[in-house]
């Protein structure tokens, strides 16, 4: 009797297996600050926005995809003047790259992930333009990140 209740359980546990979506999306927006030292710029808050699709690599727990995003590091120089205006700049970068995550716990409700981002980005200065600057560059961003929200869907084998 215990082997036929042993058999039935992991009957279940195949029958339900998690199925993820094959190609999944993502838009973003947040608030960002600089780190490091800028002619002397003191940070300030500013925004970055994002869009992104992925593939999700069939029975693995990696995926794959690209990812446009806008960033800024916006520096005020008020204290260079000294004369009462609201002096800034912002230094931003239009990120084109292409992702790759793994995906600890794929399938479930909390699924933490670490990946990397490698492209280019188009660099160039907004605001006040006290140190003009303007190019491209090799961008990498290392990522590690919590997906709270999936669609799942559930296929049934036995």
């Amino acid at each position: 009797m215990l082997i036929f209740i042993v058999l039935l359980s992991c009957n279940k546990i195949v029958a339900e297996t998690p199925v993820v979506q094959m190609l999944e999306g993502e838009i973003r927006a947040g608030l960002t600050t600089p780190i490091g030292g800028y002619h002397t710029g003191k940070a300030q808050i500013s925004a970055s926005l994002g869009i992104e699709g992925r593939y999700n690599i069939k029975g693995t727990p990696w995926d794959c995809g690209l990812m446009l995003d806008l960033s800024t590091a916006r520096r005020g120089y008020e204290h260079l003047y000294n004369d009462g205006y609201d002096r800034w700049q912002s230094n931003r970068t239009l990120a084109l790259a292409l992702t790759g995550d793994y995906n600890l716990r794929q399938g479930t409700k909390i699924n933490p992930f670490a990946g990397m981002a490698l492209g280019v980005g188009f660099n160039d200065v907004v605001g006040d333009k006290y140190f003009p600057t303007k190019g491209t560059s090799f961008y990498a961003a290392p990522r590690i990140g919590v997906e709270f929200l999936y669609h799942n869907k559930s296929m049934r084998t036995a």
